[in-house]
């Protein structure tokens, strides 16, 4: 087990480091990236324990019966889907990448098992994680998204990804370490970065984070002070007109006018065009330009024909091709829901749902039932992560599934009838701390 205990670590890092960049090692020629073939020796090698588990949770009633049937359910669907696919004459190479929005939920296992041996691995890990994510990310916001260096078998695709790993890195020095001035700098790098890199999905995903770690940890008090420290730094960043360049693909700038501008250009152009000037109106037809009447096209396509709506438009189905600002070969609509509703109709949005919760009732259970702050973080991010998944392409690519499902998995370990959260007795995997 502890070769996937490295494994865990380096997964989670990668992709919440890395992202895209990280996702495309492996040999792109034969469709062969590192997520699906870690999970594939995973469940290889480990069946027999994976097969063990399950079973458990499907025997048992409850939350851990509810957690085993939805996945099931969520695999065999997508299964389903597969064929469906076919039936309807779509591309097969399209249709196996769709089916990976139901097999990444198996990393939960990896997670599972990694906590039952390591229940202290999280802790041990997240000071460094949290170092390297801010100095990676200030890094890229300075200089390496400067560098136009790309993946030699992957033309298309930048040497330094954008990091993606400042919400968590925040959340779990908040939850897992005690209030100490040494947090305070990690912290600070990684708020940076996450103002730095203007994903509106992760402002809003810190946001229901934070509101959620103030009433799990009774930080109400706390969550304020901070609260009215940044609010005196952004008026200090305000009154003196900092204005720092944000990444070139990204747009706007890092400054107190362009993270308002960002927030208001959605719902007020206008407003925000005061701010910023005309580059507000682009940063609103990220919205209005070309998702919503994308969510809308799909919409409309699904609920043409009573079989599409039940099981929608099929895995492999080109969804770019409704609406004409797509460019060939999107698969995503950005939008959770939109996803799950156009490729798996009405019974797919139903399926994912209900497994999703099925992982939030299971959290909140263990953490109410053990007190230990592990199943707590998960649970936080468990919510806060989901939210950002209806702005952005988070459960079907690797990039934002692989972690989400690791740690969400270390979380369900801490239940009840386990001493995970106790145990002490294995070692931990040698690191550089």
């Amino acid at each position: 087990m502890r070769i996937w205990a490295k494994a865990l670590v380096f997964l989670t890092l990668g992709y919440s480091l890395f992202g895209r960049s990280f996702a495309y090692l492996g040999i792109p020629s034969l469709k062969i990236f590192i997520g699906e073939a870690v999970l594939g020796v995973f469940l290889l090698t480990q069946a027999r324990r994976v097969l063990r588990v399950w079973a458990s949770w499907l025997l048992r009633v409850g939350r851990e019966g509810f957690l085993g049937w939805s996945l099931l359910l969520f695999v065999c669907y997508g299964l389903f889907q597969v064929f469906y696919g076919m039936f309807r004459g779509h591309d097969s190479l399209l249709v196996f990448q769709n089916l990976v929005f139901n097999i990444y939920p198996l990393y939960l296992f990896l997670g599972f098992f990694v906590a039952r041996r390591y229940p202290l691995l999280l802790r041990k890990t997240l000071w460094w994680f949290a170092w390297i994510s801010g100095t990676y990310g200030i890094s890229y916001l300075f200089l390496f998204h400067r560098v136009g260096l790309h993946l030699p078998w992957a033309p298309e695709v930048p040497l330094f990804g954008q990091p993606t790993s400042s919400v968590v890195a925040i959340l779990a020095l908040l939850t897992l370490e005690k209030s100490s001035l040494r947090q305070g700098m990690p912290l600070f790098l990684n708020f940076v970065v996450l103002l730095g890199v203007q994903v509106r999905g992760e402002w809003l995903a810190l946001g229901v984070g934070l509101f959620l770690w103030a009433l799990l940890m009774r930080r109400i008090g706390r969550l304020t002070l901070v609260g009215l420290v940044l609010l005196l730094l952004f008026s200090l960043l305000y009154a003196g007109d900092v204005r720092i360049p944000a990444p070139e693909h990204r747009g706007g700038e890092l400054s107190v006018r362009g993270v308002v501008a960002r927030v208001l250009a959605p719902l007020n152009p206008e407003a925000a065009a005061e701010l910023i000037g005309e580059e507000a109106y682009s940063m609103a037809g990220t919205i209005r330009g070309w998702r919503i009447p994308w969510w809308a096209a799909i919409w409309e396509e699904v609920h043409r024909q009573d079989v599409s709506l039940l099981l929608g438009l099929g895995y492999g189905f080109p969804l770019w091709s409704l609406h004409y600002a797509i460019p060939e070969g999107i698969r995503t609509p950005h939008n959770a829901f939109f996803y799950a509703l156009g490729y798996g109709g009405w019974v797919g949005v139903v399926i994912f749902f209900t497994f999703l919760a099925s992982l939030g009732t299971l959290l909140w259970r263990n953490f109410r039932l053990t007190g230990s702050p592990v199943p707590g973080l998960s649970f936080i991010l468990w919510a806060a992560l989901s939210s950002s998944a209806f702005f952005g392409n988070f459960f079907e690519t690797p990039f934002g599934a692989i972690p989400f499902y690791l740690l969400t998995g270390y979380g369900l370990a801490f239940s009840e009838d386990s001493n995970a959260h106790s145990q002490a007795s294995h070692p931990l995997p040698a690191t550089r701390r």
